[in-house]
């Protein structure tokens, strides 16, 4: 009977042990905020470390494209108009998520559990996105679903209030930049790759407006967060990027266990 009681114990112990275990390799998942400027390759950033290391993926522009979709498929658009009070009234019935893609190995967008990964890229979204981006109460409600995913951690967000409004408490934020010229040029030799016209001069014009309008904006304006590490990547390689940001994250996970 000793023996008995003796193995249960044991067993009884190794259940808390490896319950343990099992739960400080969870609390090892922290949530990562990657903010900048436009054309700095946040994007680009996010989706590789999001891979590298397991996390999730979430693109906080999607997330207003879609709302801008919902919008345009709801009459929200009276030409280049908003009506903003029907919108403000049906926001609270916008609920967007986003679910892997096995064949792509990315998140796909949810907007009320339709796959609306391929609409929200279209250029009618494109060209409609920015006025509703810059309305507070869409802000705040985009804002509180994000705050919702990031509550079980292990998630990689991008954008320009990330570190600031959307997780203030993040384990590691991340803010980028690079010179206006750097990151016009940028634009600009990807246009061309494409066979698209470009002019130089016009984009960098582009590139300094929204600047300007990011960081002036009155709900969430682009700003660094006071413990967010600064990465200018004006003269660095995507992988010198990587081999950078990977550092960090190591650095940090370390500090926390």
């Amino acid at each position: 009977m000793a023996r008995i009681l003796n193995e249960i114990l044991k067993f009884s112990v190794l259940q808390v042990l490896y319950l343990y275990n099992y739960s400080i390799k969870v609390m090892k998942k922290i949530t990562i905020a990657i903010d900048g400027f436009s054309s700095c390759g946040k994007s680009t950033m996010a989706k590789d470390l999001a891979r590298e290391i397991g996390y999730i993926y979430i693109d906080s522009g999607a997330m207003y494209r879609a709302v801008t979709l919902y919008s345009i498929e709801n009459d929200i658009f009276q030409g280049d108009r908003i009506d903003v009070e029907k919108l403000k009234s049906l926001i609270k019935d916008i609920h967007i998520s986003f679910r892997l893609n096995p064949e792509t190995g990315r998140p796909d967008t949810y907007l009320n559990g339709v796959n609306v990964e391929n609409k929200i890229r279209t250029m009618e979204v494109s060209s409609r996105v920015s006025p509703i981006a810059t309305l507070d109460f869409v802000r705040e409600a985009m804002v509180a679903q994000q705050q919702e995913m990031g509550k079980a951690k292990g998630i990689v967000m991008d954008g320009r209030d990330i570190g600031t409004t959307v997780f203030p408490d993040a384990g590691l934020k991340i803010f980028e930049t690079a010179t206006p010229e750097i990151r016009a040029q940028r634009r600009y030799d990807e246009l061309k790759a494409k066979g698209e016209e470009a002019s130089f001069d016009e984009i960098l014009e582009n590139v300094k407006q929204r600047d300007y309008i990011d960081q002036n904006r009155k709900v969430s304006p682009l700003r660094k967060a006071s413990d967010a590490l600064l990465l200018d990547n004006s003269h660095l390689s995507i992988s010198q990027q990587k081999e950078w940001l990977a550092e960090q994250f190591e650095r940090v996970i370390k500090e926390k266990n």
